[in-house]
């Protein structure tokens, strides 16, 4: 970027500053809202979004495994009616 552009926009961020502290304070918002994150806060979202994978395919695989149709013991069948019925 050409250094006179620059100080241009610097000189006209500094009278609009002088002239309208109200806009200067939204102005101001707004650039911190819009800047970009720092490399640490991603990164920490990043391993945020890859803990909850890792849980949520964890979920899913121990219900997965609780509702398995191959049961260990095989059904037991009572012949016998119990007293008084019949």
């Amino acid at each position: 970027m050409n250094v006179n552009f620059e100080r241009e926009l610097a000189r006209i961020e500094k009278r609009l500053v002088a002239e309208d502290p109200l806009l200067a304070e939204k102005l101001a918002t707004f650039e911190q809202i819009t800047a970009p994150r720092p490399r640490a806060e991603r990164r920490r979202h990043v391993f945020l979004l890859a803990a909850l994978v890792f849980a949520l395919l964890a979920l899913t695989s121990a219900l997965a495994a609780g509702t398995s149709t191959d049961h260990p013991r095989q059904s037991q069948v009572v012949t016998e009616y119990p007293a008084g019925a019949g």
